[in-house]
């Protein structure tokens, strides 16, 4: 069996995006993401996002790969990355919420010196569904 992965990572929105271009990558995050078995969560503000995926290394390695060279992304910020034995969004090729709430959250993580583990998990926790 292989090892599961998390990697939870925030990045910069580089330009505004319309509700159409967030369906677009959701779309083709799920496609993609359901051929090599990821799952997770996409959370937008209107100036981050935050994402989770989940699933073997070498293909959350190559998702992530694929994220930090998509344009619409600007620094790409890991912040956790852990072995899992039981992913929390296994029933999603790729969730998302718009999470204005939690918009200070992602921009602290994202412009702060050194990674909080501590705070990325809380910041991780709130995105969890309470039906996982």
């Amino acid at each position: 069996m292989s090892t599961l992965v998390r990697v939870f990572y925030v990045s910069a929105i580089v330009k505004p995006l319309s509700d159409v271009d967030v369906q677009a990558i959701l779309g083709a995050a799920q496609m993609k993401n359901r051929r090599v078995d990821v799952t997770g969560m996409l959370a937008q503000s209107d100036s981050h996002f935050a994402q989770v995926l989940e699933g073997r290394h070498d293909a959350v390695k190559e998702t992530l790969a694929r994220v930090a060279r998509d344009v619409r992304h600007s620094r790409v910020r890991v912040l956790l990355e852990e072995g899992i034995t039981r992913r929390q969004f296994e029933k999603w090729a790729m969730a998302w919420a718009y999470q204005e709430e939690i918009a200070h959250e992602m921009r602290h993580l994202h412009e702060c010196d050194l990674p909080d583990a501590a705070r990325a998990r809380a910041l991780l926790a709130k995105l969890v569904p309470s039906d996982v």
